[in-house]
């Protein structure tokens, strides 16, 4: 057999074993992909999201053949019977879809619209948990010596974000002092993928300087490391910590809704409603 002939039966060989991967491998397949990208929080959540499925199924497989409208009718009861909420759901579900969609782009699977006649789409709440200038201000001034450190550095960790326009973990993490020139905080949004411009003002400069740590370039001391992937878990961690805490916060505040990091952007365009930051810092 020349070279030729053996490339050919390397390319049937493979295009054999593509077919004969069931909708899970392929999955998996995509999570390695998003991993060798660095897009390890989208992999973290995927993962999240096929694992649910799994249990669903109750077995490791399912043929593309086997993945049909019923399938899906059936899971999307499954998720609803786990009192989950409907944006949860759609949730759940919109990420699969988006994996069928690749298998079909991919030759994987043929296009039988298993997910028409679901809603997968996203539904605004109408009460968004949010706090009141009011309560900013309880926070700000709120007694948390006898508390962990980690505890005061969530509840400032919360402050910053608001007044820097409702910023995410996803930027505040990161920042560094090459983000502050001229009384201005200047950076990137790995959100909106915009450059954010603020000014600065003396009580961010007393967050920074309350917990900043030797060893980092950053301006919080959450990332230590500069390899990408343990980047990323050293971010997802203190996530779940700062969160954690800040319902503990939230308690004391007599709140009625758990306090997490996702309130600070509600808070901040709830304070543009006609309050002046001047009057809360």
């Amino acid at each position: 057999m020349d070279n030729k002939q053996e490339k050919m039966q390397t390319v049937a060989l493979g295009l054999t074993a593509k077919k004969e991967i069931g909708f899970i491998a392929y999955t998996r397949s995509c999570i390695g992909s998003m991993q060798d990208e660095g897009r390890y929080d989208a992999a973290n959540k995927l993962n999240m999201y096929l694992r649910k499925f799994i249990a669903f199924l109750g077995k490791n497989e399912i043929p593309f053949k086997d993945f049909d409208s019923l399938l899906v009718r059936n899971y999307h009861t499954w998720l609803k019977n786990q009192e989950l909420g409907r944006n949860s759901v759609a949730l759940y579900i919109r990420n699969l879809k988006r994996v069928y969609q690749l298998a079909v782009a991919d030759g994987m699977a043929r296009e039988c619209h298993p997910f028409q006649g679901v809603d997968v789409s996203y539904h605004a709440k109408k009460d968004q948990n949010r706090l009141t200038p009011k309560e900013v201000i309880r926070l700000r001034y709120l007694d948390l010596s006898g508390l962990h450190p980690s505890v005061i550095f969530a509840r400032d960790l919360f402050l910053f974000a608001i007044f820097t326009k409702g910023m995410t973990c996803r930027d505040l993490f990161y920042l560094t002092k090459d983000n502050i020139k001229d009384g201005r905080l200047t950076y990137m949004s790995k959100v909106t993928d915009r450059e954010e411009n603020i000014r600065w003002n003396a009580y961010l400069q007393d967050i920074v300087d309350k917990h900043a740590r030797p060893g980092t370039p950053f301006l919080f001391p959450v990332i230590t490391v500069k390899d990408p992937k343990e980047q990323w878990r050293q971010h997802d961690a203190a996530i779940h910590t700062v969160n954690r805490n800040l319902k503990k916060v939230g308690k004391m505040l007599g709140l009625s809704f758990p306090l997490t990091m996702t309130a600070a952007r509600h808070s901040w365009m709830s304070l543009t409603e006609g309050v002046k930051i001047s009057d809360l810092i």
